[in-house]
């Protein structure tokens, strides 16, 4: 391809691991388990159940007299299917159902989030503090919600009745009267919507921040499940994966392979993973076609000297596309790369590769994972300055790289602390 450089083989072509040796590395370590607090909340759901609404109202729908007019009584109906409606609102079951998931939620995430980590998440360190100190927050807040919920749903009951009472003199109304009785019903309608309202702003801080984790942490694992599904992806010592997503690698305009763009805190890589078609019928129709599934770009991100992040296309502001383009380094195999992303914003892709480069990344990693980091830092700084071989000179080695190989003579090197 005319985009690309052909460059020596590093010593990432040589490193033992995949994904799964990772996983390996990261399950032999010193690990903390799920909290004791996630145990014990599931043993106080089991003894404190998520609490239930209060039984149904029987819906009483009086019949509606032969001398009303049928425009009137089509009105009666409308007054009643509004109050129908009420009656269930006020049982406030969305709000005892979010009570539950939140719940759910708390004793489930932690226990997600550690599958995660024994899986190579090593990045959103402060994740286990952040739901604990939401576990805290919510112990506080529940007995709360409970005395709230108990107290409006009584009061609201008491309304319900006095509407009621309205509604049953739908049976021979004039239109003065329903229009009286429809009055009755919207204002009862207002004061559900404020009581639910207030039983919102109890607890929806709590509740939004947990949906917020739940939407990462299953982001966390579409990722992770990607790249273990990739034969060729091997992560470098200390490496952790960051950001995947659907893409297409335009080489030449709008064409080019498709597949996935991987971030990780070392390296951009990016996989072809698409079906394309080997023979046609009529020179139109699909006859054979085959999955394709090849590794075309492993880069160091200290090797992208320029970035640029921007939106294409559209109509009116809808339907733009996310680019992410791309300038390497001369020590790089490519000089350029453009890709379209698929529903992600390529500002973010920007922002992360910016935290990568700057050495930001490193300071969210979870404390369990500092000292592999420590270690390859380590191991990369202690590369010799010359080749023993050829005494070609060694130049500096990203992170994670454990085995160099000579670009002149072939040379495997190992760092000086691992040789001695």
């Amino acid at each position: 391809m005319a985009n690309e450089r052909k460059k020596p083989q590093s010593g990432a072509g040589h490193r033992q691991g995949s994904l799964g040796a990772a996983v390996h590395r990261a399950s032999q370590k010193q690990r903390v388990r799920p909290s004791a607090r996630a145990n014990a909340r599931k043993a106080a759901i089991n003894q404190r159940p998520m609490p239930q609404p209060p039984a149904r109202r029987p819906v009483k729908r009086a019949a509606v007299g032969a001398a009303v007019s049928t425009e009137l009584a089509s009105q009666i109906e409308r007054v009643h299917d509004k109050f129908e409606r009420l009656e269930s609102q006020a049982q406030m079951e969305d709000v005892f159902s979010a009570i539950g998931k939140i719940d759910s939620q708390l004793t489930e995430l932690p226990f997600t989030l550690e599958a995660l980590r024994d899986r190579g998440y090593v990045h959103s360190g402060r994740l286990e503090d952040k739901l604990e100190a939401l576990d805290d927050k919510w112990d506080e807040v529940r007995p709360r919600v409970e005395t709230a919920i108990a107290e409006q749903v009584e009061r609201l009951d008491r309304e319900l009745d006095q509407t009621e009472r309205q509604v049953t003199r739908l049976s021979n109304a004039n239109a003065a009267v329903v229009k009286s009785v429809d009055s009755a019903v919207d204002s009862l309608g207002s004061r559900i919507t404020a009581a639910r309202r207030a039983l919102d702003g109890l607890y929806d801080g709590i509740q939004t921040e947990l949906y917020q984790i739940e939407y990462t942490l299953g982001q966390v694992g579409k990722m992770l499940d990607l790249m273990a599904g990739s034969q060729e992806i091997r992560l470098l010592e200390a490496e952790g994966p960051l950001l995947a997503v659907k893409a297409k690698w335009q080489q030449d305009g709008e064409d080019g392979p498709q597949g996935y763009l991987f971030l990780t805190d070392q390296r951009l890589l990016f996989e072809q993973r698409e079906e394309v078609v080997t023979k046609k019928r009529f020179g139109i129709f699909k006859a054979e076609s085959e999955m394709v599934q090849k590794l075309h770009i492993a880069v160091q991100v200290h090797e992208i000297e320029q970035i640029t992040h921007k939106e294409e296309g559209g109509f009116l502001g809808m339907g733009k596309d996310d680019i992410l383009e791309l300038v390497f380094a001369a020590t790089a195999n490519l000089s350029r790369a453009r890709f379209h992303l698929d529903g992600q914003d390529s500002e973010d892709w920007a922002a992360m590769l910016n935290r990568i480069q700057s050495g930001e990344i490193d300071g969210d990693r979870s404390e369990a994972y500092l000292d592999e980091l420590e270690a390859a830092e380590i191991t990369s700084a202690s590369f010799p300055e010359q080749c023993p071989n050829c005494f070609a000179a060694i130049p500096e080695q990203p992170r994670g790289v454990t085995l160099y190989t000579c670009e002149f003579c072939g040379a495997t090197v190992p760092p000086v602390s691992a040789s001695k």
